[in-house]
C-alpha cells in the first residue's frame, strides 16, 4: 500500500507541476505584453508631444531652440572644452586598480577556504600591483602637470660629441 500512495503522490506533483507551467507561462505572456506597450509609449509619445522640428531652415535659426540652456544666464564661450590628456590618464589608473580591488574584495570572502596557497597568490598579485604604481609614479604618468614629469633614468643618454668637434678640439690642443 505505501508504493500505491507513493505513485499517486507523484503523480499529483505532476499535474501540479503542469498547472503551474501553464500558469507561469500565462504570466510571462502578460508581462511581456505589458513591457511591448511600455516600450511603445515611450518611443511614440515623445515625438507627438515634443518639439516641431518641421520649421524652415531659415525660421530654424531665428528660434531659441538651437540654444542651450543654463540657469538663465547667457553662455558664454564654448561649451565644448576638452578635458587634458592626463584627465583620462588619471579615470584610466583608477578604473584599473579599483577592479583590482573588487579582486581583493572577493578574496577576502574566500579567505578560509583557500588558506596559506591563496595568501601566497594574493601576495604575489598586491605586489604585481604596487610594482605597477611604483613604475607609473617614478615615470611621472600620476603628476597632473606635464611640464612636472619625471625623465627615465634608463633612457637618458650620454651626449655624443660628433666628429667635427672632437677633431677641432684636437687641433686647439
Amino acid at each position: 500500500m505505501i508504493s500505491k500512495v507513493r505513485k499517486s503522490t507523484c503523480v499529483t506533483i505532476t499535474y501540479i507541476n503542469v498547472a503551474m507551467v501553464d500558469d507561469a507561462i500565462w504570466q510571462i505572456c502578460v508581462y511581456g505584453l505589458c513591457v511591448a506597450v511600455v516600450i511603445a509609449v515611450m518611443l511614440g509619445v515623445p515625438p507627438l508631444l515634443g518639439e516641431r522640428h518641421w520649421r524652415k531652415p531659415e525660421r530654424r535659426s531665428e528660434s531659441a531652440t538651437g540654444v542651450p540652456y543654463e540657469c538663465g544666464i547667457r553662455p558664454t564661450g564654448n561649451a565644448q572644452v576638452r578635458p587634458p590628456v592626463q584627465y583620462y590618464l588619471i579615470a584610466m589608473f583608477f578604473v584599473i586598480f579599483d577592479v583590482e580591488a573588487a579582486y581583493l574584495y572577493a578574496w577576502a570572502v574566500a579567505v578560509p577556504e583557500t588558506g596559506w596557497l591563496g595568501f601566497i597568490e594574493v601576495a604575489i598579485f598586491v605586489s604585481i600591483l604596487l610594482a605597477s604604481l611604483a613604475y607609473l609614479w617614478l615615470t611621472g604618468a600620476l603628476d597632473w602637470h606635464a611640464h612636472a614629469q619625471r625623465p627615465r633614468a634608463r633612457h637618458r643618454q650620454k651626449p655624443q660629441l660628433n666628429q667635427a668637434t672632437e677633431l677641432s678640439n684636437d687641433r686647439v690642443a
